[in-house]
């Protein structure tokens, strides 16, 4: 790769991975089992569904982005689209041919997405703000996410298997244990036994509170 190529795959490649590293998160938390959607709603039901539409929509956002056009408004956009005009400029017509099948399928996929970044994300269109004639939009299912990450995946790969002769397993992406989605629900259902070791007199009602004032 050119020295601008590389440095657009590179940035790209960080953007793939951190909607992979928060999408990692949203399944530990959401998408596992029924027992965490119970222990959810039985503690702090409000925080979390608030953490699941933010994100989703960082994910409708994400994905419509990397599928943006090459440029709009005369400012160059940092998506697929200009990832595979800077390949084509490199002389590579037939891993351009490659990535723009690709594309093609991940933008199919990220249909829905657009549609809602575009109505009700990133703008109010007036007649889903408003609810005019119901106006409904489109939901996004987790098997919607899977699919357009599949196709996101397979373009960056075919690009760095052609020019470094690897590939990054972006959804192997690996969360420290003491600090991912699933701790933050451990910790969750140490505080409902705790709560019931205080119900059954074995520790003094409060006692938390010596540990430090959150309200101070």
């Amino acid at each position: 790769m050119d020295e601008h190529l590389q440095k657009v795959f590179d940035r790209i490649k960080q953007e793939l991975n951190h909607i992979h590293y928060r999408w990692k998160l949203y399944r530990q938390i959401f998408g596992t089992s029924p027992s965490r959607i119970e222990l959810i709603n039985n503690t702090s039901s409000n925080v979390f569904l608030e953490l699941q539409w933010l994100i989703i929509d960082y994910m409708v956002m994400s994905l419509s982005k990397l599928t943006d056009r090459a440029r709009i408004g005369g400012n160059d956009n940092l998506s697929y689209h200009y990832l595979i005009e800077k390949v084509k400029e490199s002389g590579n017509d037939e891993l351009e041919v490659e990535l723009r099948v690709e594309l093609s399928e991940l933008t199919d996929a990220c249909e829905k997405f657009r549609d809602i970044r575009n109505k009700r994300v990133a703008h109010n269109d007036l007649v889903v703000s408003l609810d005019i004639d119901g106006s409904p939009l489109p939901g996004v299912s987790r098997a919607d996410v899977e699919k357009a990450l599949v196709h996101a995946r397979n373009l960056m790969n075919k690009v760095e298997l052609h020019f470094n002769d690897s590939q990054t397993q972006y959804e192997k992406i690996i969360l420290p244990l003491t600090n991912d989605g699933r701790s933050v629900l451990i910790w969750l259902q140490k505080g409902l036994m705790y709560e019931q070791l205080e119900d059954e007199g074995v520790i003094a009602r409060g006692k938390w509170r010596e540990l430090s004032d959150l309200d101070s």
